[in-house]
């Protein structure tokens, strides 16, 4: 057996970095606890005016983040742009578009 090795130096007794915040996972929690504060059913997709109960934001803004995110040329995406697909001429939000949504805006600060 060899003796334990000794550090020497001034950096020792200093802890490293925290680790990395599990964003998902806390997203993910944020929504059920939404899903439950409005009564509404985990599911996989969601319809518009559902999307707005949880959110708190108007039809018109919910759009407006849909639209953000229907031009895939932009290199450096807004934060709030939301993902959907259109059913007829109805969007949908799925699930796991609703929680990246909230990993990205969780930390986001809106102006005025």
């Amino acid at each position: 057996m060899s003796p334990p090795e000794r550090r020497t130096g001034g950096l020792s007794g200093i802890r490293g970095p925290d680790p990395p915040l599990d964003l998902r996972r806390q997203a993910e929690t944020l929504l059920q606890t939404l899903l439950r504060a409005e009564g509404l059913p985990d599911r996989g997709v969601y319809r518009p005016g559902e999307v707005c109960r949880l959110l708190r934001i108007s039809p018109t803004t919910l759009r407006q983040f849909c639209e953000l995110a229907e031009h895939p040329a932009v290199k450096n995406p807004d934060p709030r742009a939301l993902e959907s697909f259109l059913v007829g001429c109805h969007h949908r939000i799925a699930h796991a578009a609703l929680v990246d949504w909230l990993m990205r805006n969780q930390k986001f600060e809106r102006e005025g």
